[in-house]
């Protein structure tokens, strides 16, 4: 069955309690005034001055607030609004900068453009494969459930650019960048790493920079296997990310640590935390 397109007959089912409750969860600043719509508003009848967030783009698509340089670039290139975005679409966009961090590169949209293009899902836009590379997405594992009548508005202040309303006849995309345009060795790396379009562990989130949801500045996030903590000196940007980033729960044996490297956590399975070295 077709991407429904329904976005003039759903209608926010969320109350203001429920607004309230998710914003504290979710770390969104109170300031940037989190408004439930009401039951009789649709998502495109946002209020001027505010824009459209789904409950889903949080819970499922890794979106955190504030929200950081990468995604709000996308959305600018493409001139679309986050209530325009179907959430696997927002998730394809961070799990791309997820992967970079994870690999030590830095995201950017050529490279971004070269694996992704903008394409159309019912009354919703998404990010989906390219034509002309491979995917960096090898399998889905969470369902999404319901998510359009989950939205709430904030304040356009959360965004440091005018978010504009996408018009749907609006051409997508322009032509996909070269290789000769991009960097030969983050093309290289992206491409060995197809991994699972899934929500991530906050711990890995905050590791990558992309979250700042961590309220204990005197505990390090942490990873443990039955119930030890395991630990591998390794640089930051390199091995233990990629095996958070791709869930590999293979052990790794290392001697010793090597000079100039950052002691980090190493994910095998359950969370933790622990004490800052």
């Amino acid at each position: 069955m077709g991407a429904r397109k329904d976005m003039g007959k759903t209608f926010s089912k969320l109350t203001q309690e429920e607004v309230d409750s998710f914003y504290e969860q979710w770390g969104i600043d109170p300031s940037v005034n989190p408004v439930a719509p009401g039951c009789d508003k649709t998502v495109d009848q946002c209020p001027t001055g505010s824009i459209t967030l789904y409950c889903r783009h949080f819970e499922f698509s890794n979106l955190r607030y504030p929200f950081f340089v990468f995604v709000l670039n996308v959305l600018e290139y493409y001139r679309v609004s986050f209530g325009q975005l179907h959430p696997q679409g927002v998730s394809r966009v961070l799990h791309f900068e997820v992967l970079c961090r994870a690999l030590g590169y830095d995201p950017n949209l050529l490279m971004f453009r070269r694996f992704f293009h903008l394409a159309k899902n019912g009354d919703w836009f998404t990010f989906e494969k390219s034509q002309i590379d491979v995917s960096l997405i090898s399998s889905l594992v969470t369902t999404l459930g319901s998510w359009k009548d989950r939205l709430f508005w904030v304040s356009e202040s959360v965004v440091p650019f005018k978010m504009v309303w996408r018009h749907p006849d609006a051409v997508l995309n322009e032509l996909e960048p070269s290789e000769s345009e991009l960097n030969e060795g983050m093309l290289k790396a992206l491409r060995a790493y197809p991994s699972q379009l899934r929500p991530f562990l906050e711990h890995l989130l905050v590791f990558t920079g992309v979250s700042i949801l961590w309220a204990k500045p005197n505990r390090d996030p942490s990873f443990i296997r039955g119930g030890q903590l395991c630990l591998l000196w390794i640089s930051l940007s390199q091995m233990t990310f990629l095996m958070l980033f791709l869930g590999i729960r293979k052990p790794l044996r290392v001697k010793m640590p090597l000079p100039g490297l950052l002691r980090v956590d190493w994910f095998l399975g359950e969370v933790c935390e622990c004490s800052k070295r």
